[in-house]
């Protein structure tokens, strides 16, 4: 088989996995909704840029380096007005309302994560995409894959990303890594395939940790976003109890949870725990023995003598 022949074999394979067609393109989309609005508009005005105030870094930081430079990835493009949304601290979920009242004429692209790699919550994709229906919608997926982000384009053009050979339609110039693709392309083939497997085996995992750690732990322990539709392989813990200083644990606080309208003190006391194909129960009955260690040393100090004399402890 031919090098474009096994790329265009790998490519069609991403489609089918992620229910898209091959010639939906990817991150550079934002450079494309700010040379669309320049083409139409020319320099009269500002684009405007609607996101969720959890996307992830590689979306957010260039954004607000645009707001204010006027440069995106070293190019210069022209300055841009960027509005980021709240979401509401009780389910995780975008404010749809604060969505709606943020769009205005000038506004070429909505980003939202589909579902947040921190706190797992999926977001409501289909009510967003009925409220940014006009102009541009971009949807970004979960960033397992080797190729980080994927979008979801109607009516704009795609600006090309590297000028020069003709490379991936002229959007792309490059000789293309086909080993790479290759191997992506038959990943995605086997999570087409076996994807509810996978799904059915990580819920089910996750699910059993969380219980366990919480017949372990008690109120020691809060479990971010239990209610809402979560993705099966993510759990985000708060060891609230956990009597360590904020610098025994994380050197900062994470972006997303404060974002969440979590507090500090918890936000530093939370570990995000991933679940894959290959893990167990057996695995998890041993880590949450770890976690139940831990707390009793966090609470009684590594003197057992200490904690005898505090006398008999239950569970322990």
């Amino acid at each position: 088989m031919k090098a474009k022949e096994v790329i265009e074999a790998a490519r069609d394979d991403v489609a089918r996995m992620m229910h898209v067609n091959s010639k939906e393109a990817n991150h550079w989309v934002i450079y494309s909704a700010m040379e669309h609005f320049k083409a139409i508009y020319g320099r009269e005005g500002k684009p405007h840029i609607v996101t969720s105030s959890i996307e992830h870094p590689s979306i957010l930081e260039p954004l607000r380096s645009l707001s204010h430079k006027g440069e995106l990835d070293g190019l210069f493009v022209f300055f841009s007005e960027h509005t980021e949304i709240g979401v509401d601290p009780s389910t995780g979920i975008v404010k749809l309302d604060d969505l709606e009242d943020a769009l205005c004429e000038r506004t070429v692209l909505v980003s939202v994560m589909l579902a947040n790699n921190e706190t797992g919550v999926i977001q409501p994709l289909a009510q967003i995409a009925d409220i940014a229906r006009s102009g541009f919608f971009r949807a970004e997926l979960k960033r397992s894959l080797l190729l980080e982000k994927y979008l979801y384009e109607k009516t704009v053009p795609l600006q090309s990303l590297f000028r020069g050979g003709s490379q991936e339609h002229g959007k792309r110039a490059g000789t293309e890594n086909t080993p790479m693709i290759a191997g992506l392309g038959a990943a995605c083939r086997i999570v087409t395939e076996r994807l509810p497997d996978f799904v059915e085996h990580m819920r089910d995992v996750r699910d059993y940790f969380e219980e366990q750690l919480k017949n372990a732990l008690g109120d020691a322990v809060v479990i971010h976003f239990a209610t809402s539709q979560r993705i099966p392989n993510t759990s985000s813990v708060s060891f609230v109890k956990y009597p360590g200083n904020a610098s025994d644990l994380l050197s900062k606080i994470s972006a997303v949870l404060s974002a969440c309208g979590i507090l500090d003190k918890v936000a530093f006391r939370t570990v995000r725990f991933s679940f894959g194909r290959e893990s167990s129960r057996v695995q998890v009955d041993r880590v949450v023995n770890e976690l139940k260690s831990i707390a009793f040393f966090g609470k009684y100090g590594s003197s057992l003598l200490s904690a005898i004399n505090k006398g008999p402890l239950p569970g322990f």
